[in-house]
């Protein structure tokens, strides 16, 4: 096996809870399996993300985990996502059993987001209410995606596992959060946005674009989408370069209003963009 796919294993040792845990990664920060070999009996699938630095992310569920990824992707406080990330493996000390937990995405998001989710609110609103204004820290964040028709939803042992994982996490300083279809993705108000602006992630942008961007901040520090897309030239090939601004994270487009013109933008966080042109930082 090449030395970039090597599993990498971290040790922990969490006294409180009496248990041995150990966490296996890839080396190269792909996904640690391979969900799609041809012989699953459901749909799966992968999708390319810029956040993912333009690694393919698997999804097994077309109802849940394919909308969240997405969701993710343009979400404009989520920095980083890798789907399948680790392998947790838990050994609670006095019993045989050695539990494995294999969540279904790790986050690199804003503090303020994980807040938010954690009092009740909907992943979706929490990502979507979110401006650069309520930054905070970044956090590392686990999340468990269901659909609302997943069996393992009242299992009281897969239930103990989460939790267990839960722990585990909090005592390496991550966080911990379970994702549901209905409540947390499930959201018509965005859903166009998302769409529109998943198909444009990966449009190509030049330092004349970003050059463009700071004009049209320097006349108005609160533009409407219409400024950008007209200093842009206008058309379906100025939608796709905001989008794919918006997704690299130099502006935030407000999904609410479904990129109409009137739609709000922002300039976002410097250290927040993902930015590969000369100068280092796109402000």
């Amino acid at each position: 096996m090449a030395a970039g796919y090597e599993r990498v294993k971290r040790q922990l040792e969490v006294d409180q809870l009496r248990t041995f845990a150990r966490i296996e990664y890839m080396k190269n920060g792909t996904p640690i399996v391979d969900l799609i070999t041809g012989r699953e009996p459901h749909v799966v699938g992968t999708k390319v993300c810029i956040k993912a630095g333009m690694r393919s992310m698997p999804w097994e569920s077309v109802k849940a985990e394919r909308p969240m990824i997405n969701l993710c992707e343009v979400a404009s406080p989520v920095l980083r996502l890798l789907a399948q990330p680790h392998e947790l493996f838990m050994k609670v000390t006095g019993y045989s059993k050695e539990w494995m937990y294999r969540p279904d995405l790790l986050l690199t998001v804003d503090a303020h987001i994980v807040r938010q989710v954690q009092a009740g609110v909907p992943f979706s609103e929490a990502v979507t209410q979110w401006k650069p204004s309520d930054r905070t820290h970044d956090v590392r964040l686990v999340v468990e995606v269901k659909d609302d028709n997943d069996p393992r939803i009242d299992d009281p042992l897969y239930e103990r596992k989460l939790q267990l994982a839960r722990q585990v996490y909090e005592f390496i300083n991550w966080h911990f959060v379970t994702v549901v279809r209905s409540h947390d993705l499930d959201n018509d108000r965005i859903a166009s946005s998302v769409r529109q602006l998943c198909l444009d992630h990966d449009v190509a942008i030049s330092p004349g674009d970003i050059d463009r961007v700071r004009t049209v901040f320097g006349r108005n520090p609160t533009p409407m989408l219409m400024e950008l897309l007209l200093e842009l030239g206008g058309g379906a090939s100025s939608l796709g370069k905001c989008a794919a601004l918006h997704v690299r994270r130099i502006i935030s487009i407000d999904l609410r209003h479904q990129l109409l013109p009137e739609s709000p933008i922002m300039k976002m966080p410097d250290d927040m963009a993902i930015f590969e042109l000369p100068g280092a930082h796109p402000w």
